[in-house]
């Protein structure tokens, strides 16, 4: 059952309660009404005869006699008969006729009643089968006596309007819910009618082509913003697939160069017999060429560890100086073949809570960056301070710069400000100045978001480029 039906259903059977309880209070209320309309003209009555009512003083003898005889009615007087259609009767205290027009004879309850220091209000029927409604009441008139007033009328005209309305109601409710329930139908499959568009649209999509969009114009309501959200996740569902694709062609071109190369030498070598010395150049080339791939293939998984955030950190105590000092001597020697100074310039001690070794990665890519990219007897300088609760690491070179076109792009994987390699007569990479996979500054960026930081870009062509990595004091990650 698809969700037309579902939501038409629950209307119907909704509405249809909602008519029952509605159709119920209405059938008491006007009971109750017409009840207190007659109810009202009874008391009337009641009040009008009993304030008509007269006791005869008689001697003893003569109320005896009329006693012995059996007539009640004797002593009392009424000087007011209640109007056409109106029973009424009256009693003694002990519920012996005093005056009975004969109106209740034979009637479906028990005509004797007892003397009660309340009125009451009771349903019998006539001999005829009429229904009445009548008022009990009791009365004493001061000095003179008392007794009991019924007061009765017949309330057939009242079942023939529950009648009415009975036949009414039962007629009208299966009309109006047949009718809201075509409008249920109609109103669900206006509202769902969207979402048939959505769901069509989605089965046209699919991953070997996210540049398709719903677009389906609709207003700011609820399926609007769900059909907005969807546009927008395939806009991000695109985005990721395209740079999983670029990520990929990327490796795969950075493997297979290398291994290219690596293949090369080895048939270069075995294509004749050679001197110990020529395999011995041979397999040094070989051997920078596996501790190229090795850095490469440790760079991806780096990578792929981090898009699953499987890197643990462990926390601890760091002196940024003793950190920066140390990879400042790892990276000397290959900055001294370059013929480039390194400097270290902290005013004071920088302590943080980080993880040093992968602080020392950032680093290390950073620093190693800017001896790449310098010419030979630039400087790379490294420098610190404290401002708040935070801390700034620069790294400043003073070389040729980054044109401003490339900045924003300078933290994608595998990008690169120049792309051009050659290749010397001896089979070994000889990479501009520039060169390299294109991962160092992605992973450098990754590992000072993973310690809530950021790292800041800038540069100008021909006088060097900064790089300001800001670190918090306490990680709140």
């Amino acid at each position: 059952m698809n969700i037309r039906w579902r939501l038409t259903l629950w209307y119907t059977l909704i509405l249809f309660l909602i008519l029952i309880v509605f159709s119920i209070l209405v059938y008491l209320g006007l009971s109750y009404s017409l009840f207190v309309v007659i109810d009202d003209h009874l008391q009337r009555e009641a009040a009008q005869v009993i304030g008509e009512l007269k006791f005869e003083r008689e001697d003893n003898e003569e109320a005896e006699e009329h006693e012995e005889e059996g007539d009640h009615r004797a002593g009392l007087e009424l000087a007011y008969i209640p109007e056409e259609g109106v029973l009424w009767r009256i009693l003694d205290d002990q519920g012996r006729p005093l005056i009975d027009p004969g109106y209740f004879t034979n009637a479906s309850f028990d005509p004797a009643v007892h003397y009660e220091d309340r009125v009451s209000f009771t349903n019998l029927l006539l001999a005829d089968g009429t229904p009445v409604r009548v008022y009990t009441a009791p009365f004493v008139i001061e000095q003179q006596g008392r007794g009991i007033v019924q007061i009765g009328e017949s309330y057939r005209h009242i079942q023939e309007v529950q009648g009415q309305l009975i036949f009414l109601l039962a007629l009208s409710i299966p009309f109006v819910v047949l009718i809201t329930s075509a409008g249920g139908w109609f109103l669900a499959s206006n509202a769902l009618a969207p979402i048939d568009r959505m769901t069509r649209a989605a089965n046209q999509i699919s991953a070997a082509d996210l540049s398709q969009r719903l677009n389906l114009n609709l207003p700011d309501d609820e399926v609007g913003r769900l059909a907005a959200t969807f546009d927008q996740m395939l806009a991000r569902l695109e985005d990721s697939f395209e740079r999983q694709k670029r990520f990929i062609a990327d490796a795969s071109h950075e493997l297979r160069t290398p291994l290219t190369i690596l293949k090369g030498d080895v048939e270069v070598a075995l294509n004749r017999p050679r001197t110990a010395e020529a395999y011995r150049e041979t397999l040094e080339m070989v051997n920078q060429t596996t501790d190229r791939l090795v850095d490469l293939v440790e760079e991806l998984f780096l990578l792929a560890r981090a898009d699953n955030r499987q890197i643990p950190l462990a926390f601890e105590p760091v002196n940024m100086a003793e950190l920066l000092e140390a990879e400042l001597n790892r990276l000397k020697p290959h900055a001294l073949r370059k013929n480039i100074s390194l400097q270290l310039d902290l005013p004071e001690p920088l302590l943080l809570k980080a993880d040093p070794a992968k602080l020392a990665r950032l680093f290390l890519n950073l620093i190693e960056n800017g001896i790449k990219y310098s010419q030979a007897g630039a400087t790379v300088t490294v420098s610190g301070a404290r401002q708040g609760d935070q801390i700034s690491i620069r790294v400043a070179d003073t070389g040729p710069g980054i044109p401003a076109e490339h900045l924003p792009h300078l933290f994608d994987r595998f990008y690169r400000v120049d792309q051009a390699r050659t290749r010397n007569l001896s089979g070994a990479i000889e990479n501009s100045s520039n060169s390299g996979a294109g991962l160092g500054l992605s992973i450098a960026q990754w590992l000072a978001q993973l310690h809530g930081g950021r790292i800041e870009v800038a540069s100008s062509v021909g006088r060097g480029t900064v790089f300001t990595v800001w670190l918090p004091l306490e990680s709140k990650l």
